[in-house]
């Protein structure tokens, strides 16, 4: 890692154990409204939302390419899935970390993004299915739409 990013880290990761030592579950509905809040501040005015293809698409240039908060992210449509793939992500050691210390993944900002910004251009819910580190360099993220 990056030493300049050790902070970051180190900071998310005591932000976010301390949530999830308090609120527990309860941490997933606060995570949803700061992915919220997320969007709607960097995503939303500047993506493209003539359909949800050219909005993903859009989402994911705005993180990697203009924000540079990770090297890449692609996705794939599967029915009712959709799958993220986070590789090169500046909060990969705060990821780790909670990992290490059994707490769930939900406080992953690019899943909380996606949902929020999904949610918006389609008017349905989602949740997030899983979210799982493919390797130290690479997570992958499903959301699900809610029926």
């Amino acid at each position: 890692m990056v030493e300049a990013l050790k902070p970051l880290n180190t900071l998310v990761y005591g932000l976010c154990a301390g949530l999830w030592d308090l609120a527990g579950e309860g941490s997933k509905a606060i995570m949803r409204q700061i992915g919220r809040e997320l969007y709607e501040r960097f995503i939303k005015e500047n993506m493209d939302r003539s359909s949800l293809e050219k909005a993903l698409e859009s989402t994911r240039k705005i993180m990697a390419e203009r924000f540079k908060v990770c090297e890449d992210v692609s996705y794939t449509l599967k029915g009712d899935l959709v799958e993220i793939k986070v590789s090169g992500c500046i909060l990969a050691e705060a990821t780790k970390m909670l990992m290490e210390k059994n707490i769930p993944p939900i406080f992953c900002p690019y899943a909380n993004i996606f949902m929020t910004m999904l949610e918006d251009v389609t008017g349905s819910s989602y949740d997030i299915k899983s979210i799982e580190r493919v390797s130290e360099e690479e997570s992958r993220i499903i959301l699900e739409k809610v029926t």
